[in-house]
């Protein structure tokens, strides 16, 4: 599999830095990474996807205490790798650097907005990395390109000394093609110990109104992979039986999301909002038409929410299964308004981890005729390690 090169400015950032050598020996020595250009790192400006934002924005005077304890623990760095602009999409498209090649799926989008992220990973240029998660932004990539993507639960890993979109949903998230890489690599980066069990889950839930996104081929391999883990799986209808539709949920999330991006960055946004791709642009202008009544009203709906989530999972005893994508990557080619109305749908899908700010793994499945996709694995807070070990026995790779 050809790797990315490091002279291709579709993956690899020309501000730099290029290179960081490991700060000491430690339980990630042997092992590479990129980081995506939301995170800083001193002496080096964060382009957040965007030139007009890397002009106007000098050298960072800190580094993300991501790479820092990355580098401590013996990981090698091998570049900032590019975003969407403002981390504001989900494609992996940028017209101011271009699309990454999904290495799967070279004639798809490679999904973003961690596309630089995800393509090192999946072209095995290095061995992890870190992107961030919003409304998919590590979900999704990992989903078209073919490998594993973990959005933790909000607040587990720090962001502190990153670009921030929208602090009601932004996560950092790690890409790896490898579970036990990824497992590593969580546990080093959680900002508190975790305490909840590290078994499998006892059993799955499929919800009904969303298993309809699966194909018969990607759920027949899925269930035939719970069958030989022992786990059972069943179905659910936790959105119907509690009133919330699809669209209004997708609604909810970009609701919150987009208010909190305009009024976080509303004065560059108006010196330099004419910089960005038309189709981020119609959304930051939707966006500012966003009452404070209704990001107030949407707030409130988003803890409801939560609260009904968290009982479901609760009494389920067991974690929710999801597709993670209605389906494989989209084209290259598909034209606007078909990419628009698949958003609406992605982000239906993608609003559950981010409204209620519960964990999400993706699982891919290899060898499907839709190209790279899978499903997912959510669960309550802090329940990561249940996520990895249910990966990691569903796992029909040898990685148990």
């Amino acid at each position: 599999m050809s790797q990315a090169k490091e002279n291709d400015i579709s993956v690899f950032c020309a501000q730099g830095p290029s290179h960081i050598p490991p700060q000491a020996s430690g339980a990630l020595s042997g092992l590479s990474f990129v980081f995506k250009d939301l995170f800083d790192v001193e002496g080096f400006t964060t382009g957040a996807g965007n030139p007009k934002w890397l002009a106007s924005h000098g050298a960072a005077t800190h580094t993300s205490p991501i790479i820092t304890r990355l580098l401590a623990s013996g990981a090698e760095c091998k570049g900032r790798v590019q975003t969407d602009e403002l981390a504001y999409s989900l494609n992996g498209q940028n017209i101011h650097y271009g699309t990454p090649v999904n290495p799967k799926a070279p004639d798809c989008l490679p999904g973003g907005s961690s596309s630089g992220s995800v393509v090192c990973v999946a072209n095995e240029f290095v061995d992890f990395s870190i992107g961030t998660d919003t409304g998919g932004s590590v979900r999704v990539p990992a989903s078209y390109c073919g490998i594993y993507g973990l959005r933790p639960t909000l607040g587990k890993i720090d962001l502190s000394h990153s670009f921030t979109l929208s602090e009601s949903f932004d996560t950092a998230g790690i890409f790896a093609r490898d579970l036990k890489i990824l497992g590593e690599v969580f546990e080093l980066l959680q900002s508190s110990a975790n305490d909840e069990a590290s078994t499998a889950a006892k059993a799955l839930y499929l919800e009904s109104s969303l298993a309809k996104f699966m194909s018969p081929e990607r759920l027949e391999q899925f269930v035939q992979s719970c069958e030989q883990a022992n786990i059972p799986l069943y179905k659910t209808d936790f959105l119907a039986a509690n009133g919330f539709t699809f669209e209004h949920l997708s609604l909810l999330f970009r609701t919150i999301q987009g208010y909190e991006l305009v009024t976080t960055h509303k004065d560059w946004l108006a010196a330099y909002g004419d910089s960005l791709d038309p189709s981020i642009l119609v959304r930051v202008e939707w966006s500012q038409g966003i009452s404070h009544e209704e990001y107030q009203e949407a707030k409130q709906q988003q803890a409801q929410f939560t609260q009904c989530l968290a009982e479901h999972i609760t009494e389920m005893s067991g974690l929710l299964v999801l597709p993670t994508t209605p389906a494989g990557p989209p084209k290259l080619t598909m034209a606007g308004e078909a990419l628009a109305a698949y958003r609406t749908e992605l982000m239906g899908l993608t609003s559950l981890a981010g409204l209620s700010g519960f964990p999400q793994l993706h699982i891919p499945l290899p060898g499907l005729a839709e190209g790279p996709c899978g499903v997912s694995l959510l669960g309550l807070a802090d329940s990561e390690l249940s996520l990895l070990a249910t990966a990691q026995q569903l796992d029909n790779k040898g990685n148990e």
